[in-house]
């Protein structure tokens, strides 16, 4: 195994990005903690290898992150640096969210798996090193407590193989793919990458309200609770669900205590929030005491009608023929190609969107292609589906 270089100090990261600097491409993943023992997403651990060294870069010492990680950060939006990666979206939303770093030249082998066209499911990086490279990688660690200190010799171990074999895996699938001829479906997907930006999303209990069916007069309780456990969560950095579990927070605004020795009383809740001022608060929201504020209404956007809601008649017909079409389409991919590719092309989501904006605004240029390949073979003029409905 290469050297591992576990860096905890600035200088050290300073170090290591000079060293870094000279590699034309590095291999990248990050741990962190996503509301699971702290509150908020907090990034845990960085690690870089550069075909030579493992680089464990460890944020928790550093007194200002930001600023001292920014070296790295300078080399991840270097477009001259391939950066490969397995399955990053949640890596470079992480990056964006907390450090507002955008990361260019991206290889991400979990697309290249997905792009062979040979299981419909992302693949776990040890299914795929076990596949690709013919090792079997302890992957025991994945669920422990990225946070905590000091790291155990499993943890750091774990966290190298997590970056080890990235560029065999890399090289191996972008030859599969040059072999079947899909090199620039690899490029196309990988770019877009460069485009996920992390959006905040502003009421994040709507999610929430509409898995548990709060009604809309249940709206405005079951809100301030969530964002009284939010609050009480950030202070003493925990997670909300230790403030008291998500099933709790709908029981609570069905059953909603009455004054405040129920509160007192009530099962599942931290202590902190039997405690001022959170006790008080708890208590305006009893039924004798609650005065609802109504739920903002929601932009004019998001309270439009999906899109085929809104027809009727003709071009509720015309809508339908279309979808129909791709519906064909979709079969004669499966039969030329095989089901996999048809549905890299038309999922359902691809197709309601191809049905509303048309194919030349949804598609990729390889995913257009593949479509008019398949029309231009089975007789079907593409122009019907082109063009926005």
């Amino acid at each position: 195994m290469p050297t591992i270089h576990y860096l905890t100090t600035a200088a050290e990261v300073q170090q290591a990005a000079v060293a870094l600097r000279s590699a034309s491409r590095i291999a990248i993943d990050l741990e962190f903690d996503d509301m699971r023992h702290r509150y908020g997403r907090n990034l845990a651990l960085i690690q870089i290898y550069d075909d030579k060294v493992v680089y464990l870069i460890d944020p928790l010492p550093l007194t200002n992150p930001a600023q001292e990680l920014e070296p790295l950060w300078d080399i991840l939006r270097d477009p001259t640096v391939e950066k490969v990666f397995h399955s990053c979206k949640s890596d470079i939303l992480l990056l964006d969210e907390l450090y507002g770093v955008h990361v260019r030249t991206i290889t991400d082998t979990s697309v290249q798996y997905t792009l062979l066209g040979e299981s419909d499911n992302n693949i776990s990086l040890g299914r795929l090193i076990q596949a690709e490279v013919g090792l079997e990688v302890d992957k025991g660690e994945q669920k422990s407590n990225w946070l905590k200190r000091p790291l155990t010799e499993a943890q750091k171990v774990y966290a190298a193989n997590d970056v080890l074999y990235l560029f065999e895996l890399a090289d191996k699938l972008r030859d599969k793919l040059a072999a079947l001829g899909r090199t620039a479906w690899a490029d196309q997907e990988n770019a877009a990458l460069e485009e996920v930006r992390y959006n905040r999303d502003e009421r994040p209990y709507l999610r929430m309200a509409g898995k548990y069916r709060i009604l809309p007069t249940e709206l405005p309780l079951f809100r301030d609770l969530y964002m009284l456990r939010d609050q009480v969560a950030k202070q003493i950095d925990r997670p909300p669900y230790m403030v008291f579990a998500n099933d709790r927070l709908s029981e609570l605004v069905r059953d909603t205590p009455r004054d405040l020795n129920d509160w007192k009383n009530a099962r599942g809740l931290h202590p902190e929030l039997k405690r001022t001022p959170y006790l008080d608060q708890l208590t305006a929201l009893s039924p004798d005491n609650f005065v609802p504020v109504p739920e903002p209404a929601a932009p004019a956007e998001q309270r439009r009608f999906p899109f085929r809601r809104r027809l009727s008649g003709d071009k509720a017909a015309r809508a339908d023929a279309r979808e129909q079409l791709l519906i064909q389409l979709k079969n004669h991919i499966t039969t030329d190609v095989n089901g996999y590719v048809a549905n890299l092309v038309l999922s359902n989501r691809l197709v309601a969107d191809i049905v509303e904006l048309g194919a030349d605004a949804v598609l990729r240029p390889w995913q257009k292609t593949i479509l008019q390949e398949a029309a231009q073979r089975h007789a079907i003029d593409y122009a019907q589906l082109a063009d926005p409905f």
